[in-house]
């Protein structure tokens, strides 16, 4: 994964972070499906962003999403061993699981890059 996807995800996390520190949660929820977009092809930042929702989810009490982000931590390892992870999909539960969704188009040159280099990998 390039260093530049890794940056971007971890901004968002960070951005995240300060949305949801200022109770800002669909500014929250937005920088971590952003980031689950990000570092979706690495099953650590995977994994990371799901468990990120998951505390979000709780700290709202938001037992809905909090189911979702149970299954997907639980589906993660699963997507990577089999290659089944739908490109540009936000990860949290207000989309279906293995529904690949359009990329946004500020994030599309770094998404496309982590595919490139897991084809050649």
């Amino acid at each position: 994964m390039s260093s530049a996807v890794e940056q971007a995800f971890h901004a968002e996390v960070k951005q995240a972070l300060q949305a949801r520190h200022q109770q800002k949660w669909s500014e929250a929820w937005s920088h971590l499906e952003r980031a689950h977009i990000l570092g979706q092809q690495q099953f650590i930042l995977h994994m990371q962003s799901h468990w990120l929702m998951l505390k979000l989810a709780a700290e709202q009490s938001n037992w809905v999403e909090i189911r979702g982000q149970v299954l997907r931590l639980l589906l993660t390892p699963v997507g990577h061993l089999t290659g089944r992870l739908p490109l540009g999909n936000p990860g949290s539960s207000r989309y279906p699981v293995l529904q690949p969704q359009p990329v946004p188009d500020d994030l599309q040159s770094l998404v496309s890059g982590t595919k490139d280099q897991k084809r050649q990998g």
